[in-house]
């Protein structure tokens, strides 16, 4: 820290910047004042540069726009459509509903009250702003923790009974009660504080603890249980299900049977795509706020720590960074998961037009059979014709494990079983009511971890497929 030399001449010069020759005298003092201030870095400027917080601004405009639409379409899907409400996908709407406060309260009132340099929103959200700013990330990582030993369990202990629906939703109950009381305190201690800076009377909303040292402790146990506990706990389960699925690939390459190999490989394919995707969620969440979260510590141990020079351009970052969060997971969905893509294409065809025009041109062929597939399903469908069946038989050992592969119910020879109606007649048109269901079964040595694991039925294309929740997220 700079010395600072105070003269009775009302001037202060900083003792570094003094050259070794120079006199204390009031003149040379007078002559020497202006030079040194022009060589200090202009520090306090860089922020309020009309540039910087005009990009600042669009900046967080912009995802602000694209964190609440991309949001808001996960929790459209995921109630509009029955199939898509499965385990799953009921802890991402949980994540998407965080998200959505965080842009509505945090992403707008937290860069406009650094802007504007004063607190002018009121007594109340001084107080629900910083209470919703630190719940939902509570809400967030609690989520994110939960999916993670929900997977740990799906995949190391494929046998226990998968999580049912009532029991996540009591899950994400318990995340709420758990988060709103370990934030509850942060929000109580938040008052307004009026100070005076330059003669002008400013309004603050600041933490005002009953002592330094209880603000010390909530803010190291904060850190901890928001953000290093649920990422230690969350690497543990990834690590594990990651040397899982690496040991399911060695025992699927030692099969001799070639048919039932590709079958198992594409089971596994799906499975690993699918913790891809939540391995991406985390880590992604994982550097957007571990900057804040260091700023945060700082804050709290560092005396004077908003009197460094760069404190309010790196706070502006770290706060971008971490609201920037808000965008990346709807992206992921759409990209990496088939099920959430597919509701994105109808509801928002024209985001995907081009990408569809650009593949069919490519191969003209696979467009028209496409077509005609499509066509043929949507009037097998009007007319009640098509119905998919899914039937998984377990064999609980380790050595053989049966698992059916979906079957369209229309390519089964309905000439063998015809259906009578109560008087004896067969129905007419041949569109019988019973059908004869033929499984194709495969047996699979050393898969008993990837049958078993897929047991929750799901999957937003009723006409295509029977998937199930641990193999497409959904």
């Amino acid at each position: 820290m700079l010395n600072v030399i105070s003269l009775s001449t009302d001037y202060a010069i900083v003792d570094d910047y003094l050259p070794s020759n120079m006199s204390l005298d009031n003149k040379s003092i007078a002559i020497n004042i202006s030079s040194v201030a022009d060589d200090l870095p202009p520090y306090d400027d860089l922020f309020h540069k009309p540039l910087t917080l005009v990009i600042f601004s669009l900046l967080y405009i912009l995802t602000f726009l694209l964190g609440l639409f991309g949001n808001f379409l996960v929790c459209f899907v995921v109630a509009r459509q029955r199939t898509m409400q499965t385990v799953t996908n009921f802890f991402i709407t949980n994540l998407a509903f965080a998200d959505i406060l965080l842009c509505l309260f945090c992403v707008t009132l937290t860069p406009a009250y650094t802007m504007i340099g004063q607190w002018i929103f009121g007594k109340f959200l001084c107080h629900l702003v910083a209470f919703l700013q630190c719940w939902c990330v509570y809400l967030s990582t609690l989520t994110l923790t939960s999916i993670a030993i929900d997977r740990f369990f799906v995949i190391i202990f494929p046998f226990r009974p998968r999580m049912k629906v009532c029991t996540c939703l009591s899950i994400l109950l318990l995340i709420w009660i758990i988060a709103f009381l370990l934030t509850f305190p942060y929000g109580y201690y938040m008052q307004i504080v009026e100070k005076e800076e330059d003669g002008i009377e400013v309004t603050w909303c600041e933490e005002a603890w009953p002592t330094e040292d209880i603000r010390k402790v909530f803010g190291t146990v904060t850190s901890i249980l928001q953000f290093f506990l649920p990422f230690l706990i969350i690497l543990v389960c990834y690590i594990s299900i990651f040397c899982k699925l690496q040991n399911n690939k060695k025992k699927i390459s030692k099969s001799k049977n070639s048919k039932k190999k590709n079958n198992c490989e594409k089971v596994l394919k799906k499975k690993t795509s699918t913790n891809q995707m939540l391995v991406l969620m985390v880590t992604i969440f994982g550097f957007c706020w571990l900057p804040l979260n260091l700023i945060n510590i700082l804050d709290d141990f560092t005396v004077n720590m908003n009197e460094f020079p760069y404190y309010n351009l790196l706070f502006f970052i770290s706060h971008l960074v971490a609201m920037s969060s808000v965008i990346y997971n709807p992206i992921l969905y759409g990209l990496l998961n088939d099920n959430f893509k597919k509701e994105f294409k109808q509801i928002l065809p024209f985001l995907f037009v081009k990408i569809s025009t650009h593949r069919d041109l490519k191969h003209p062929k696979n467009f028209l059979n496409s077509f005609n597939r499509r066509k043929d399903d949507e009037n097998l469908i009007r007319n009640g014709e098509k119905t998919l069946q899914e039937t998984t038989f377990l064999q609980p050992n380790n050595d053989n494990v049966m698992i059916s592969i979906e079957t369209d119910m229309n390519n089964v020879d309905t000439g063998n079983h015809k259906n009578e109606n109560e008087n004896g007649n067969i129905t007419q048109n041949g569109n019988s009511q019973k059908r004869k269901t033929d499984n194709n079964l495969m047996i699979i040595k050393g898969c008993d971890e990837i049958a078993t694991s897929f047991g929750e039925q799901s999957g937003s294309d009723r006409t295509t497929s029977s998937r199930t929740a641990d193999t497409s997220i959904s």
